[in-house]
């Protein structure tokens, strides 16, 4: 009998494990999918195609000499600038993944300021374990 509820509670903390980690990965899911929707309410569009980026930012009205683009060093967040007249943007897009500052390429139509640079991937180190 002792058996029995040893394994019983064994079931039970198994369910709720899986429990716990299907509600974890749930609510990443939807907090992505609620910041990545506010960030394009907001006049920005993120898309990964392969192995680049492409980040678009709504700035209409502006010459392309008028923008100023900033790419932090890690390449996790992009800063774009720009004025004409009385249009003034500054937009800082943070990214859901990090990027290759110096392979950065950006064009500028219709209103559209698109950023286009490779996607860093993920390195690992081994940790010796003693």
């Amino acid at each position: 009998m002792g058996e029995d509820i040893l394994n019983e509670i064994r079931r039970t903390f198994d369910e709720l494990t899986k429990a716990l980690q299907k509600t974890v990965e749930d609510v990443v899911k939807t907090t992505t999918g609620t910041v990545r929707k506010m960030t394009v309410e907001q006049g920005v569009n993120i898309k990964e195609q392969g192995d680049d980026a492409v980040i678009e930012i709504d700035m209409p009205g502006l010459e392309p000499s008028d923008i100023s683009i900033y790419i932090s060093r890690d390449g996790d967040y992009i800063r774009a600038e720009g004025a004409r007249g009385e249009r003034k943007y500054t937009k800082k897009v943070y990214l859901p993944f990090k990027i290759e500052p110096s392979s950065a390429k950006a064009s500028y139509k219709n209103g559209v300021l698109t950023i286009t640079a490779k996607k860093v991937k993920p390195q690992e180190i081994q940790v010796k374990v003693d």
